[in-house]
């Protein structure tokens, strides 16, 4: 099933196409506007690089967030437009589940690490073989070094940083953390995106909603993205 995952999340626009779960295209832009010109141009040129048109493509998978809000409402706007428009099915994506599907682990438990844009304020969640396990996690990253009971993946943008600070919270974490720096990827949402669809699990295009993490609202959010098995 070729898919097409777009995620404006973050600092870039992350594009990327799939089929199934082999991935055909995964590019990054820079978000130096958060337009929807740029964004479909963007699509566009990914497309070209796999060597498809939109009418090629099968599905569509969109990253939620958390994030940059007005990012994430414009990719999603855009996701929105092309499902509707185009008559292909949509997917939501959680952004931090995409990045945790990057570390590519089915055994360790994995910590995706997103900024607030405020201080050390960030979003976490932990997921295991595409699991996940427990609520998402919105405060400080002082606070989620409590929440670390074994060995994890730490995995996002400037991961050595968050690292550096949950190990002098609580020493004993040293050796139980690996990093991987990752950005938000497109390919990455395609392919969740892909396995979903495939299993039938669509979305009505108009009522797909950016994930706006508050600490009230985290609960409500991850009763209805996370994935059940």
């Amino acid at each position: 099933m070729i898919v097409l995952g777009i995620d404006t999340s973050g600092y870039v626009n992350a594009v990327g196409v799939s089929d199934g779960r082999q991935v055909l295209v995964d590019q990054s832009f820079p978000a130096r506007t958060d337009s929807l010109e740029q964004i479909v141009d963007n699509i566009n040129t990914t497309l070209k690089k796999a060597k498809l048109k939109l009418k090629d493509v099968e599905g569509i998978g969109v990253g939620l967030g958390p994030g940059s809000w007005t990012g994430i409402k414009v990719g999603v706007t855009v996701g929105k437009m092309l499902a509707f428009s185009a008559e292909k099915p949509v997917c939501g994506i959680t952004t931090l589940e995409a990045l945790a599907y990057t570390a590519h682990s089915r055994t360790k438990l994995v910590c995706p690490v997103i900024s607030a844009g405020v201080g050390d304020a960030v979003y976490a969640a932990f997921y295991r073989a595409g699991v996940q396990k427990g609520d998402f996690f919105t405060g400080d990253v002082n606070d989620l070094a409590a929440l670390v009971k074994e060995p994890v993946i730490l995995i996002g943008s400037n991961i050595k940083s968050y690292r550096d600070i949950l190990v002098k919270q609580k020493p004993t974490l040293k050796n139980k953390i690996t990093i991987k720096e990752a950005l938000p990827s497109g390919a990455a949402v395609a392919c969740l995106a892909a396995t979903r669809l495939k299993q039938g699990k669509t979305e009505d295009p108009l009522s797909l909603t950016p994930l706006y993490l508050k600490e009230s609202t985290a609960k409500v959010f991850v009763n209805k993205y996370k994935v059940k098995k």
